[in-house]
């Protein structure tokens, strides 16, 4: 028998409307709405929608369903030994949670999973996905795709963290990574890049006044600055 628990996203949203919102999702790249409401009507699932700030799943807590957001905004983070927390990442509408972890030998997520607004979860049961995923070749693909950019994402975190050892160095590569038309802004915010950078707030705030002073940067609106590249030393570009 086919569950489709619709309920809890709101009675103004019906099969349609959730697959307007799947097809923006990597993991259905190639298919159309009708395909996608398709998918849906042959599939076991269920949407459930946290508040503000809620966490949604511990680090340690078992995976049994792919979880696609298509709501809202996640933070990723981890605890450290001394009780503070480090950023991962942020995960955005129309991303899967945690896809490298769903399948293989340590099914559980690798970091606390916290929500920055409303946010709303389509999950499907993972062994129901496994056997959509074999009989479609494309979803398949899809999916080994999404697993795939992930990983070269933490592999290019890691190696930022690995290679740019102090503060000036991470805000020097960030920045040249991240400015457009000359112009750099530190998003979400200061606090959150702090710790995505594994830094306190002070010690970034200080460095980005010591780029103010020496005019690499200038200050225009609230955590946005112009960029004089010309200032950069050729060892940081």
């Amino acid at each position: 028998m086919i569950k489709n628990f619709l309920k809890e996203i709101g009675d103004d949203m019906n099969i349609e409307d959730i697959s307007q919102l799947l097809v923006k999702v990597p993991l259905f790249n190639g298919y159309s709405i009708s395909s996608v409401t398709l998918f849906l009507k042959e599939t076991e699932y269920q949407i459930k929608t946290y508040k503000k700030n809620e966490t949604v799943f511990f680090r340690g807590d078992f995976i049994t369903n792919v979880n696609i957001l298509i709501k809202g905004t996640l933070i990723a983070e981890m605890q450290k030994f001394n009780g503070n927390s480090i950023v991962i990442s942020h995960i955005k509408t129309s991303e899967i949670l945690a896809p490298a972890f769903i399948f293989g030998e340590d099914n559980t997520f690798p970091v606390d999973l916290i929500t920055l607004e409303e946010v709303k979860l389509l999950m499907i049961d993972r062994d129901k996905f496994f056997t959509l995923i074999q009989k479609n070749e494309k979803l398949l693909l899809n999916f080994i795709d999404e697993i795939s950019n992930k990983s070269q994402y933490l592999s290019k975190r890691i190696w930022f963290n690995f290679v740019n050892k102090t503060i000036g160095e991470k805000v020097l590569s960030y920045i040249k990574k991240n400015s457009k038309n000359n112009k750099i802004k530190f998003s979400p915010n200061i606090s959150s890049l702090a710790k995505k950078f594994d830094v306190t707030r002070p010690a970034l705030s200080r460095e980005i006044s010591n780029l103010c002073k020496k005019n690499i940067l200038k200050k225009v609106d609230k955590n946005t600055y112009l960029v004089n590249f010309d200032k950069f030393s050729q060892k940081n570009i």
